[in-house]
């Protein structure tokens, strides 16, 4: 069993199960029949991949197999982001069965039934089955241990037998993709010529000065900008300024709280299990059936028993219910036991010494004696423990909780266990770690309190779920239009919030899982469309679909600040640039006689590979030229994003020619490598005309 669970954890992103496929069917089957109005008839088609249609049966069919592999894998059913991601892996197994199975067949790779023997019992085993089979002990590969497992499976549930057969079918994709990738990889190449400029890029530096006038020194007020430039610079440069497809809605909502009714009922019904957790036989089976938290049945030490049930709890006190973060809890001590070893708590303030020699072992002990000496005098321990401890307790004030017999280096453990009362024990305790400053929280003790715990969510009933909805439905019935439902929400004081969306996103603004408000002002292209009431978790919204951006150009609207500052800053080169050109001399006599804003810097050691100047900022263009110059010659005036640079060669480091650049090679040759995977993703994808339309669907 524990060898499934394994591949169980490595493979079960890849694993589909046939039994899910039933569940599907039975699923779908409701869904997609005559009498479905999910989709109002229209296209049921999930997305298109080279040209092949993906519908909606066919994809949740194999999402339903993934959900099942993952409930069979956790225990547990998909949360909601775990549900985005199934899909986004079900999306991801059709692009591979598609269109990376159509690279695979153009060039005959395949796998044959003896490289699938090969890759679970042979001489080429796959890394999964290898660390599957695996000892812990030794970190040896045991192929006796796979061949004794297989002889075996025959006797085993059918459920482990279908988890075996579905793990070898979906070794054989992975494989492929392997095969294709090495394959392709094959084709990288680097020549003579790029071994060499690799080892000029890494080793050849120069020396550099700079003469450097921020943008930020020049006030914009001395240059204006027109609509005309902005609508022209827009037309110039549309590459720039690309956008994607996206909407904007407005909405109002109508939350839902618990009411006082609400909270009235739970303590009622927190007061009856008072009653009846004490003709339980057992609290523990009690608790869990009656709590709405996973702990139910809490051990807790003296120290904690006594914040609940004071200093002399008995077996049988029971806290009366009371609220806690929206919740009601009910607190009952069950059970008092003794372990067979004893427990105590402390904090610590640790002085480490960096060596064994006597200096600063010695200044270090002083060092602890002294802040020992502040806290016998009064100073607080946790606030000495956050200043002077050089341990991962320092944040919690020293507090190293409850720790058991043996946990603890024997000196410190001694020290602690003898002592018979709390408090700070007056003297440096020294360890293999430092000196330590204690102070004992809680003294030895093995006995442990047994807490059974109740908890209840003060959630809304369906009454008053009923009345934020009928509110809701009474705002919308009465107002058919954009005005009338601007002004009727400012008149009964609903905020009317704004949000620009995108067809994939999954939340809207605060809102929690609000995927189907975005599904709804995706279904329509009227603007300014008042949505039906929506249910999310805790709140019922109305939207109005405000806008609609297509695909394409952004409008000048949405980047005008961003092109106003791009010319600004034009204007402002050709500001600085008038004024330099008309100045000669050295750089620094330039700079003197701009003024004050004009500074000249010098960098050393310069590589081409950098990508920043000393107080310029990110500059590769500038890093280029410079590397392009020949010794003492100066550059005219040029722009980089934040302002104007003169650029003067100080010197170029000469380097000598190499017999072998194979190293250079080999360093480019493996980059190429690591990066195929990712490219061969990428031109596969790009040239697979794959259009997604999940948005319309989930």
């Amino acid at each position: 069993m524990s060898i499934i669970g394994t591949l169980r954890n490595k493979m079960g992103k890849f694993l589909v199960f046939v039994i899910g496929f039933s569940i599907a069917s039975f699923v779908l089957g409701d869904i997609l029949g005559p009498n479905s109005t999910l989709f109002g008839g229209n296209d049921t088609t999930v997305g298109t991949i080279k040209g092949e249609d993906i519908d909606f049966t066919s994809f949740q069919s194999l999402y339903e197999e993934f959900s099942y592999n993952f409930s069979l894998n956790s225990g547990t059913s998909p949360s909601p982001n775990d549900v985005q991601l199934l899909r986004e892996q079900v999306w991801e197994k059709f692009i591979q069965d598609i269109a990376f199975q159509n690279e695979y067949d153009k060039l005959g790779v395949t796998v044959t039934s003896s490289e699938l023997v090969e890759m679970v019992q042979g001489n080429n085993i796959h890394p999964v089955v290898r660390q599957a089979f695996t000892s812990p002990e030794t970190g040896v590969f045991e192929s006796e241990q796979v061949v004794f497992f297989l002889k075996n499976l025959s006797n085993q549930s059918v459920e482990q037998q279908q988890f075996w057969s579905n793990f070898e079918r979906n070794l054989i994709p992975l494989r492929l993709r392997d095969k294709y990738e090495n394959l392709i990889s094959k084709t990288n190449y680097v020549n003579k010529l790029e071994s060499k400029r690799e080892y000029i890029n890494s080793n050849q530096s120069s020396s550099i000065s700079y003469l450097y006038v921020p943008f930020y020194s020049i006030s914009d007020s001395l240059v204006s900008v027109s609509d005309n430039e902005l609508k022209s610079f827009l037309f110039n440069n549309k590459d720039d300024y690309k956008q994607e497809e996206s909407r904007s809605i407005k909405y109002v909502s109508f939350d839902v709280s618990p009411s006082i009714e609400d909270t009235l009922y739970v303590k009622e019904e927190m007061n009856n299990l008072k009653s009846l957790i004490n003709q339980s036989s057992s609290d523990s089976i009690f608790s869990s059936i009656n709590s709405d938290d996973f702990d139910y049945y809490i051990s807790l030490r003296e120290d904690e028993i006594k914040n609940l049930f004071g200093s002399n709890p008995n077996v049988g006190d029971i806290i009366d219910p009371q609220i806690l973060n929206n919740q009601y809890v009910l607190y009952k001590l069950s059970e008092i036991i003794k372990e067979d070893k004893f427990s105590a708590r402390a904090k610590h303030i640790l002085f480490k010494w960096d060596d064994q020699s006597l200096n600063p072992k010695s200044e270090v002990r002083n060092e602890a004696n002294r802040v020992l000496n502040l806290i016998r005098n009064g100073s607080d321990f946790g606030e000495m423990a956050r200043m002077y401890s050089q341990d991962g307790s320092a944040s919690n004030g020293g507090d190293l909780g409850w720790f058991t017999e043996g946990q603890m280096v024997d000196p410190f453990e001694r020290a602690v266990f003898s002592k018979r009362s709390s408090g700070l024990i007056n003297r440096i305790i020294e360890t293999d770690f430092g000196f330590h400053i204690i102070d004992v929280s809680s003294t030895k003790s093995n006995k442990v309190f047994k807490v059974s715990k109740i908890v209840k969510d003060i959630i809304p009933s369906d009454v008053t779920r009923n009345i934020s909805y009928r509110q809701a439905e009474i705002f919308r019935s009465e107002n058919n239009n954009m005005d009338d439902f601007l002004s009727a929400a400012e008149k009964f004081g609903l905020k009317i919030s704004s949000n620009k969306i995108n067809k994939n996103d999954q939340t809207v603004g605060s809102l929690q899982n609000s995927r189907s408000l975005i599904m709804w002002a995706y279904g329509t292209d009227d603007l300014d469309e008042i949505s039906n009431v929506i249910e999310l978790d805790n709140s019922y919204v109305i939207g109005i679909l405000s806008e609609i951006k297509e695909e394409g150009t952004s409008e000048l609207e949405d980047v005008k600040f961003s092109i106003r500052r791009k010319i600004i800053n034009n204007k402002k080169f050709d500001f600085v640039n008038d004024k330099l050109s008309g100045i000669e001399g050295s750089l620094d006599e330039i700079a003197a006689s701009y003024g004050i804003n004009a500074n000249v810097f010098t960098m050393d050691n310069l590589l081409l590979s950098s990508s920043s100047l000393n107080n310029v900022g990110y500059s590769p263009n500038a890093i280029g030229v410079a590397f392009s110059m020949d010794e003492s010659e100066r550059t005219k005036p040029f722009a980089t994003d934040d302002g104007v640079l003169i650029l003067q060669l100080n010197s170029k480091d000469s380097f000598s020619e190499q017999e072998d650049y194979l190293p250079f090679s080999n360093s480019l040759l493996e980059a190429l490598n690591l990066a195929s995977p990712l490219k061969i993703d990428k031109a596969i994808k790009g040239f697979s005309d794959i259009s997604d339309y999940r948005y319309k669907f989930f």
